[in-house]
C-alpha cells in the first residue's frame, strides 16, 4: 500500500470521504429577465396610452334630420350648429354637444357667456319656439334622458318666477362633469306672436368645478 492509499483510508480500512466541493458560483439570468419583462410591459402601457390619447374626438353631429322623441309629439334636431356662438377652444367637448337637441323649428335669438373669467365654462343660448311651455318641458325631460343626461331636477326654475326648468348632468370626455339646464318661461301671446303664442327657452351648459361633483 502506498502512502497515497494510506492517506485516503480511515482506520479500519474505510475509504475517506472526498474533499468538500466549493459551491458553484455560476451567474443566473432570471433577475435580468424579470427586469426586461417589466421594461417591456411599461413600454407597451405607454404606447397604448399614447395611441388612445392620439385618437380624434368623435365628430360633432351637424345633421338637421328630425328625430322622434318618445313621450312627446315634438321632434328633435341636433343643436350643435345652433350652439356655435358658444363653442370656444374645444369646449364643450363633442360628446356634450352631441347630447344637446332642440325642437325642430327652434330659432336662435341670443347667446351669452356667463363665465366672467372664472376659468370654468358657462354659456347659454336662447331660442324661440312656437310650442307651449308645457310641451317644451316635456320635450327636454324626455329628450335629455334619451341623450344620456342624468336628469336630477324638473319643475319651477329658481329665481325665475313662472319659468320651468329641466336640469341634467353628464360626464364629458374632457374629464369633467357637465350640466345642462333648459329654462322655459311662460308662453307669450300678441306683439307679433302666432295665435297659439310662442315660447322662448334657454339652453345653458356649464362645466362643474371638479370631476368628482
Amino acid at each position: 500500500m502506498t502512502l497515497h492509499d494510506t492517506s485516503t483510508e480511515r482506520a479500519g480500512g474505510t475509504p475517506a470521504p472526498p474533499p468538500p466541493q466549493r459551491p458553484a458560483t455560476g451567474f443566473s439570468i432570471r433577475p435580468a429577465m424579470v427586469v426586461l419583462g417589466l421594461a417591456v410591459l411599461i413600454l407597451v402601457v405607454f404606447i397604448t396610452i399614447g395611441f388612445l390619447t392620439s385618437q380624434s374626438p368623435q365628430p360633432v353631429k351637424t345633421s338637421n334630420t328630425p328625430i322622434a322623441v318618445a313621450g312627446t309629439p315634438l321632434r328633435a334636431q341636433a343643436a350643435a350648429g345652433l350652439l356655435s356662438p358658444i363653442i370656444l377652444s374645444g369646449e364643450p367637448p363633442s360628446n356634450i354637444l352631441n347630447a344637446v337637441s332642440v325642437p325642430v323649428g327652434s330659432v336662435r335669438i341670443a347667446h351669452q357667456n356667463n363665465a366672467a373669467g372664472s376659468g370654468q365654462y358657462d354659456a347659454q343660448v336662447t331660442f324661440r319656439s312656437d310650442s307651449s311651455q308645457a310641451a317644451l318641458l316635456a320635450f327636454f325631460a324626455d329628450d335629455m334622458k334619451e341623450q344620456g343626461w342624468q336628469v336630477f331636477d324638473k319643475g319651477p326654475a329658481a329665481n325665475n318666477p313662472g319659468a320651468l326648468e329641466v336640469l341634467g348632468k353628464l360626464a364629458g370626455t374632457d374629464g369633467y362633469y357637465w350640466e345642462m339646464g333648459a329654462t322655459i318661461p311662460p308662453t307669450t301671446f300678441g306683439h307679433g306672436a302666432p295665435a297659439r303664442g310662442w315660447t322662448n327657452f334657454t339652453v345653458r351648459l356649464f362645466q362643474q368645478d371638479d370631476e368628482e361633483s
